[in-house]
């Protein structure tokens, strides 16, 4: 930026709108070594070059709103980054999709776990649909970059989004797609979809699981994913896709998350479906937003299904077999199933007991950031 424009801008700031000819009159008031002509001129160019904050109305006058870039970082000791560091950091910016800014999420020295990772790519595409300027900072040749990379990330952001020190040239993850014994790269939920990818992350699962195990866990858990994914691409699809993956690490521990930025799962059932339950005392009840009935409401749709929003009892909203199959997990090597369901300003993290989604063990988080959709974090661990 040139010594002329900074001052002009500097002017616009603190005085503006201003005309052309009012700005060269304050830079210059002897007119001789600035003159509105070079002011006008400056102006122009930087506005056909869409210098972010410059404008000019139809009366002439020029205005600049220096933007001040909303910086996230993330405190946690660890270097890998969760779902509740995540969350820590954007609590402290609960409107960042209400305002239209330049927003930097700094990820030096941080990797991210996949319970955070479709989070933050959902929420980053919502972020540019709504018109903000976003960059993501990451230490060069980081291990972070790499895995975003191997794991399809950077094929799924928003093509506007900045990627510090740069964005991949080449997509690992269309390189090595379905060739990891631990991973199955971010796939995008559209209307068009098939059911494909059921059989990669079918076989992920599987190679992990006793003989046993997989008679009796393995179709169960396809059922349940599929419902998921099934609710999501009937009701959840907004113009920003939804997305799923997997990794398994070697814990033990299988993570199946699932994201969307459509209108929100319990949006839904609350403006759209309870309305057509007005005999059914258990649902009625639960029509009020509070924590308690959202609980309660999300156990409902879980454990008993056939809630449809149009209410029509030949279809639900795709997740009536959920409990069917996932009440029969206990006597399998599972130690712990648990679901973790984040959507508006809430999350809710369910475990699964013999009759399905546990109501009384319900661990809840309130005041989060506002982030559209909805977004599942399905945690399996299997005893080793």
């Amino acid at each position: 930026m040139n010594d002329l424009l900074k001052n002009i801008l500097e002017i616009l700031e603190v005085k503006g709108p201003l005309k052309a000819k009012k700005i060269a009159l304050i830079l210059d008031p002897t007119r001789k070594k600035i003159t509105h002509t070079q002011v006008s001129t400056v102006l122009h160019q930087e506005l056909k070059l869409n210098l972010v904050g410059l404008s000019q109305n139809e009366d002439f006058f020029w205005e600049y709103e220096k933007k001040v870039t909303t910086r996230i970082t993330f405190a946690s000791k660890s270097n890998w980054l969760n779902a509740s560091d995540i969350e820590n950091s954007l609590r402290e910016h609960p409107k960042l999709l209400s305002v239209i800014s330049h927003i930097t999420f700094d990820f030096s020295n941080k990797s991210l776990l996949l319970d955070c990772i479709l989070k933050i790519l959902s929420l980053t595409n919502q972020l540019i649909k709504v018109g903000s300027n976003v960059t993501l900072k990451f230490d060069k040749n980081s291990d972070s970059i790499s895995y975003l990379n191997r794991c399809g990330f950077f094929d799924k952001i928003h093509k506007d989004v900045t990627v510090l020190p740069c964005r991949p040239e080449v997509s690992l993850a269309k390189i090595y797609n379905g060739n990891s014994e631990n991973l199955c790269e971010i796939i995008s939920i559209t209307e068009e979809d098939d059911d494909s990818y059921l059989l990669r992350l079918a076989e992920l699962i599987e190679a992990k699981l006793s003989e046993e195990d997989k008679k009796i866990l393995l179709s169960k858990l396809r059922t349940f994913i599929g419902e998921l994914v099934g609710n999501i691409r009937d009701h959840g699809l907004s113009d920003i896709d939804g997305f799923i993956a997997l990794q398994i690490y070697n814990s033990g521990k299988i993570i199946i998350a699932i994201s969307d930025s459509g209108a929100g799962l319990i949006n839904t059932l609350r403006n759209e479906a309870l309305v057509h339950y007005q005999d059914n005392p258990d649902l009625i009840v639960l029509k009020e937003q509070t924590l308690e009935n959202d609980i309660e409401l999300l156990s409902y749709v879980f454990n008993k299904g056939k809630v449809s929003r149009t209410g029509s009892n030949r279809r639900g909203l795709g997740l009536s077999r959920t409990n069917e199959v996932l009440r029969k997990i206990s006597g399998t090597g599972v130690s712990n199933i648990s679901l973790t369901i984040r959507q508006q300003t809430s999350e809710f993290n369910f475990p699964f007991g013999i009759e399905g989604i546990e109501t009384l063990g319900c661990r809840t988080k309130e005041d989060l950031m506002q982030l559209e959709g909805t977004h599942y974090v399905l945690t399996i661990k299997l005893d080793k």
